[in-house]
């Protein structure tokens, strides 16, 4: 009885859900530390420091310069697990768990957002389960899994907060509250998290402002203005310890090890600032998906975040594919002009990736018009339908990402890595499958084979990730 309410649609949401599980218990119990570990060393460092000497490293020597800057909860936790189990391997069990939580409020989100749209509930749960750069870091040990997991709990609230201000009662200081816990807690593992108070200050200010014209001042400070402060109140209450004192230390809210260095190189176009705005560099990454370094091919922003999203550019050890043909001329690998571990890849993963990354390009475009349409759509039904919190997370998130690699001093690394885009991963998930559910609606033929090219490509995706994992 319950599978024929499901439908074939949930039937095959729940088996892409356990798929996409399955792939990362595999992966974190599979990777080879610190060869293909995400700057596993470098985070391991930190995890000991935390263990050995039961407090925060914040900006120790003795660590890591990679992760010195860190605000420290990934790696207490981590020093938990690995004393609770005796496993440095046992800590990326944060980001699997985190994952599977991230998937279940996608699906909350989704059936209050586009109820009864099941094929496109399924391309959104779909494409958050198979997306190469999540698996890959889902099962890594590395603070990107549970950060982006915080980061998502606390959007599902913020997102739950918009649904209130649409009510007479307004906004509840239980959501107002929960929202800026788990807001300061996404503080404690990355500077990411600061885009979570600037969209919702910037969504409580429009709402109030809008609500101001009709009735009031009063009603705008008791139905939205008050539960903001309470969820500032909490968020600095978990996380203004942190902020206050890295602002009184080092004058800055979120310090990192490379604001206190210098190269003296000069500027490149690729990078600096045309290369963000500008898609250069496609030719090569279509070609060969794999970064050797910081020059070939030259980590132009659109080129290399979108091809590490789709494919394994920068991190390493997504792929297991035998084959007889190999490069090492990979980040990090013995041909590469960075030197150090031995780290190869065959011919064949990049064949698959190259298929990887064609396809991606098409979901890319797809996923950005449908993240413009569930905020525009938002506007025009007065909160009705879509959402504005998510499209304002994603723009926040992508602008200070962009910010980063744009002011980081050395031109010759290749500093941006698609992981850094993964807190964006559900939110962005939700709004394609906002934007789907308006093509499932409509009964013209367009709109019906545009959705489901979109579902035969997630398809693609799914079996092309599959095999790259476990193909024979």
């Amino acid at each position: 009885m319950w599978l024929r309410a499901l439908g074939l649609p949930g039937i095959l949401a729940i088996a892409i859900s356990l798929l996409g599980l399955s792939l990362r218990i595999e992966h974190a119990l599979t990777f080879d530390g610190p060869k293909r570990g995400a700057d596993y060393a470098a985070n391991m460092s930190g995890v000991y420091w935390i263990r050995e000497h039961k407090e925060r490293f914040h900006f120790h020597r003795g660590i890591n310069s990679q992760v010195q800057y860190y605000p420290p909860l990934w790696f207490a936790a981590g020093a938990v697990v690995m004393t609770l189990t005796g496993s440095e391997r046992s800590i990326a069990g944060l980001a699997v768990v985190g994952w599977a939580i991230r998937q279940i409020l996608l699906a909350l989100m989704l059936r209050r957002m586009i109820p009864e749209r099941r094929w496109s509930i399924l391309a959104a749960l779909a494409i958050n389960a198979v997306l190469p750069v999540s698996v890959l870091t889902d099962g890594k040990v590395n603070p990107e899994g549970l950060h982006t997991s915080l980061f998502t709990v606390a959007v599902y609230w913020l997102w739950r907060m918009e649904r209130e201000a649409t009510r007479r009662e307004g906004i509840t200081k239980i959501s107002a509250a929960v929202f800026g816990v788990f807001a300061g807690l996404a503080m404690l593992t990355k500077a990411t998290a600061a885009v979570l108070p600037m969209a919702c200050v910037a969504f409580v200010l429009w709402r109030a402002g809008r609500v101001t014209r009709r009735e009031g001042l009063g009603a705008a400070w008791r139905r939205l203005l008050v539960p903001a402060v309470v969820a500032g109140v909490a968020w600095c209450a978990v996380a203004g310890w942190w902020i206050g004192g890295n602002v009184i230390k080092y004058h800055h809210p979120f310090p990192h090890s490379y604001n206190y260095e210098t190269t003296g190189q000069p500027p490149v176009v690729y990078r600096r600032p045309l290369g963000w705005l500008l898609p250069l560099e496609w030719k090569d990454y279509l070609k060969l998906p794999v970064i050797e370094d910081g020059e070939h091919p030259r980590p132009n922003f659109w080129a290399q975040s979108i091809t590490g999203t789709w494919s394994d550019a920068l991190n390493r050890g997504l792929c297991r594919l035998p084959g007889a043909e190999k490069t090492s001329h990979v980040w990090g690998g013995q041909d590469s002009v960075w030197g150090g571990p031995s780290v190869w890849m065959t011919l064949r993963c990049v064949r698959v990736w190259a298929l990887l990354l064609k396809i991606g390009l098409g979901l890319t475009l797809a996923a950005f018009l449908s993240t413009l349409y569930t905020g525009w759509r938002n506007l025009r039904t007065g909160g009705s339908e879509g959402s504005l919190v998510l499209p304002i997370v994603i723009a926040l998130g992508g602008f200070f990402v962009m910010l980063f690699a744009l002011t980081f001093p050395f031109d010759g690394d290749a500093v941006l890595n698609a992981r850094y885009f993964l807190p964006l991963s559900t939110p962005i998930a939700a709004c394609l499958g906002f934007g789907l559910a308006r093509l499932e609606r409509s009964r013209r033929p367009f709109p019906r084979i545009l959705l489901g090219a979109t579902l035969a490509a997630i398809a693609a995706v799914v079996i092309l990730v599959v095999d790259l994992r476990w193909g024979p």
